[in-house]
């Protein structure tokens, strides 16, 4: 993965900075993008929580430990926070 640096102080993006201590973690989070459980209500689609045997299966495929594990599991309860936010 590339970064680049955007000198333009005008310019808005929705790009995060990610300490290089936690990149490992964001690298596992994303790759269980397609992890989560979600239910259909009449007016959204909310998302409940990661389903974890298939994080399980991703995370060690991947050669992810249980470190990683435990810290994307702070991210999804963060993400779900802030999910709740946005749905209100």
């Amino acid at each position: 993965m590339t970064v680049a640096v955007d000198d333009d102080e005008e310019t808005e993006t929705n790009d995060v900075a990610v300490w290089s201590i936690n990149w490992r973690t964001v690298e596992a989070f994303l790759a269980c993008a397609t992890c989560w459980r979600e239910v259909a209500t009449m007016n959204r689609t909310i998302r409940t929580g990661l389903i974890y045997a298939d994080v399980d299966a991703m995370m060690r495929r991947r050669g992810f430990d249980d470190i990683a594990f435990a810290d994307m599991q702070l991210m999804e309860s963060a993400a779900l926070t802030a999910f709740a936010e946005v749905a209100d």
